[in-house]
């Protein structure tokens, strides 16, 4: 076994009497998986289990292994048949299968008990005794073929999964099993990877290289193990090249930097005791401590790009690993807030946890990077208020398209947050949420931004103010990432504009202020900023016309109101989860739109607020609080002439005022009259 040397399988068979949680829920799972009827598909006719979603809902349908033909939606209630539903149930079986072949296994390995080993032994003969009548089949977007599932990436996944199983029970399988298992399954698998593997940086690449790596090692195949660790586009070449400067793998969302480190994890787990592991590798340490500045206690990490709600639980099964074998205490803090509510007493923990987490009390301040580079901004105040400002370089596939977009929260919940996606066979992942109208950003005419590399551009701290300031110039180059990408965008809509927003944190609310300029003649520039609630004013304005908006992902708004503010401010205020919030706006001649569009999941809805503006240059100003009793501003006007726009806020008896410029190099906080000059 190259999992666990013989000492550490002794060690662990002591070490599971300290976690009787662990224990008593691994044989409930894995006496759960005896008694069950052993399902496994005689073709190849999975399909994505993403296609396993609601088309009117966006949430998963409800699994029902007894119920092949009939899958309901748990929001709606609506049962749907057939195609593709009937083969993403397929998939989904495998998914299960896969996972409980290794948990047999490990459960096995722990206990000693024969009939878990035995069922473990059936699943992976089961498989094998079919993969050669499994059709090369898929034809999902970004992704190549598979036999077991329908695109590669579920192949590896898949096939890692069954060989680590078999690592552990091969010592009880008779020598045709095990030439059963080897030859009519896992080495015909990893042909087949080594066949369909991608030039490319990418998440895939990363999954379909452990699992090549696992099986070449697994039978010492050095015809695998070579171009999986060590080739271009090998293991190691993703863990080299794939992560950014401050730590984050390249496709810019937390729940793949996890996915990715998963799969780079899962390898290392297989390989540890081996001349291949990598563990030392100072890019992991790098990966493990990158998302700690970004935590927010009782909301986890925000969702970026391709991200959805549950992302979490791919996290905290890595830090168990991360921290026994790297340390730092960035990662025993975010391996101590998985159990801030629960003991633990998790098979993660007892695998493969180290003795003891040392107390780590963190408070994490306001977080950016160095002016000039591309990444983030993270602010924080009293009252649970949390600020995102996303001035990062495109990510690729995974990528949403919203240069200098903002996520807020205050009193530790959503406010006017990234929604983040759904499933990606759903129509509402490309048609609404993986676009760049659905963040609150900047937009031209209708059309998702091009390709580029926003930057922080200063940063400054100054009597209880924060000022933030980045750009986006589509006249500079870029470096597009080495992975393939289907174009999704506009460069004809973006091929000139440049974009400032400048962003000044207080304490009780926050002011944005967005310049675009060399704006394509006869092109809109819309403002866009959506609330996790509803607009609590009286309606003011008159229905939109039939067909105002033309592109998605405006056409899944509805309840669409039109005012033309008159010249000083307006406001809009809103309310979610007990949390209000007002928005003061600058008007300057731009037509304001009200509307509402599907959350996420998308039974619920946000509340929109738009604002279109037409000619080469574009200004919007605004001041946001959020707020549970009472209101603490009493007036926001503005003043702007010239490029210089002044914001005046008065809270009670005492009046702030603040300078805004466009002109490079303007930015920063000065003390003086007015209180600050930005």
């Amino acid at each position: 076994m190259f999992q666990f040397t013989e000492l550490q399988q002794a060690e662990l068979r002591q070490r599971q009497m300290r976690f009787p949680q662990a224990m008593a829920e691994s044989r409930a799972a894995a006496e759960a998986f005896c008694r069950q009827e052993l399902l496994i598909p005689a073709s190849g006719i999975a399909n994505w289990t993403l296609y396993y979603y609601c088309p009117d809902c966006s949430v998963q349908l409800h699994f029902d292994r007894n119920r092949p033909q009939a899958h309901t939606c748990p929001s709606c209630g609506k049962v749907y048949r057939g195609e593709p539903y009937d083969s993403a149930w397929w998939g989904l079986v495998n998914d299960e299968n896969r996972r409980a072949a290794y948990h047999l296994a490990i459960t096995w390995l722990l206990t000693a008990e024969p009939h878990y080993a035995e069922r473990a032994k059936q699943i992976l003969l089961g498989y094998a005794e079919n993969y050669a009548d499994y059709q090369v089949h898929g034809d999902i977007p970004y992704n190549g073929p598979g036999r077991v599932g329908a695109q590669t990436l579920d192949e590896a996944n898949f096939q890692r999964t069954m060989a680590m199983a078999y690592d552990i029970v091969q010592t009880v399988m008779t020598e045709a099993e095990r030439d059963c298992v080897r030859e009519q399954l896992l080495l015909p698998a990893a042909d087949f990877l080594r066949q369909h593997r991608t030039p490319q940086l990418h998440n895939h690449e990363v999954i379909i290289d452990s699992a090549m790596a696992v099986i070449g090692i697994l039978f010492q195949k050095e015809e695998y193990i070579l171009p999986a660790l060590y080739g271009k586009y090998g293991l190691y070449d993703q863990l080299e090249k794939g992560v950014l400067a401050n730590g984050m793998w390249f496709e810019g969302a937390f729940s793949y930097h996890f996915y990715a480190l998963a799969s780079f994890f899962e390898y290392e787990k297989f390989a540890l005791n081996t001349k291949y592991s990598g563990i030392t590798h100072p890019n992991y340490r790098k990966m493990i401590e990158m998302p700690a500045p970004y935590w927010q206690a009782g909301q986890g990490f925000p969702l970026l790009n391709d991200a959805n709600f549950g992302h979490e639980k791919q996290w905290q099964a890595l830090y168990e690993f991360a921290y026994a074998k790297l340390g730092g205490e960035a990662a025993a803090f975010l391996l101590q807030t998985c159990y801030q509510q629960k003991e633990r007493d998790n098979l993660e923990a007892l695998l493969y946890g180290a003795e003891v987490l040392p107390p780590v009390k963190k408070e994490w301040g306001n977080f950016h990077l160095p002016a000039g580079s591309s990444g983030h901004t993270v602010l924080r105040a009293k009252d649970g208020r949390y600020l995102l400002f996303k001035h990062d370089c495109y990510g690729g596939e995974h990528d949403h398209y919203d240069r200098l977009g903002i996520s807020y929260w205050a009193f530790g919940r959503q406010v006017s947050a990234d929604l983040g996606t759904t499933g990606y066979g759903a129509k509402l992942h490309y048609d609404y949420y993986k676009n760049t109208g659905s963040h609150n950003t900047v937009m031209i005419g209708e059309q998702n931004q091009a390709p580029v590399n926003a930057v922080l551009t200063r940063y400054e701290e100054k009597d209880g103010a924060v000022y933030a300031e980045a750009a986006a110039d589509w006249e500079k180059p870029y470096q597009m990432p080495d992975s393939f990408t289907i174009r999704q965008w506009s460069e004809e809509d973006y091929q000139n504009v440049k974009m400032k927003r400048q962003l000044i944190w207080m304490e009780d609310y926050f002011i944005e202020v967005f310049w675009v300029w060399d704006i394509p003649a006869g092109k809109s520039a819309d403002w866009i900023m959506h609330f996790n609630g509803e607009r609590m004013n009286a309606a003011e304005g008159v229905p939109a016309e039939k067909g105002y908006f033309r592109a998605r992902p405006f056409q899944h708004l509805k309840r669409i109101e039109l005012t033309q503010p008159q010249a000083g401010t307006y406001v809009r205020e809103y309310c979610g989860g007990g949390i209000k919030s007002r928005v003061f706006g600058l008007a300057n001649g731009q037509q304001v739109f009200d509307a509402y569009g599907p959350d996420n999941p998308s039974v619920k809805e946000a509340a929109y607020l738009i604002e279109r503006r037409f000619g080469s240059r574009m200004l919007a100003a605004h001041v946001i609080e959020s707020w549970r009793e009472k209101a603490k501003i009493k007036e926001v006007s503005f003043h702007n002439e010239n490029d210089l726009l002044k914001v005046e806020v008065v809270m009670g008896e005492s009046k702030r005022c603040f300078e805004f410029g466009l002109a490079e190099g303007s930015g920063g906080l000065t003390a003086g009259k007015p209180d600050f000059i930005v």
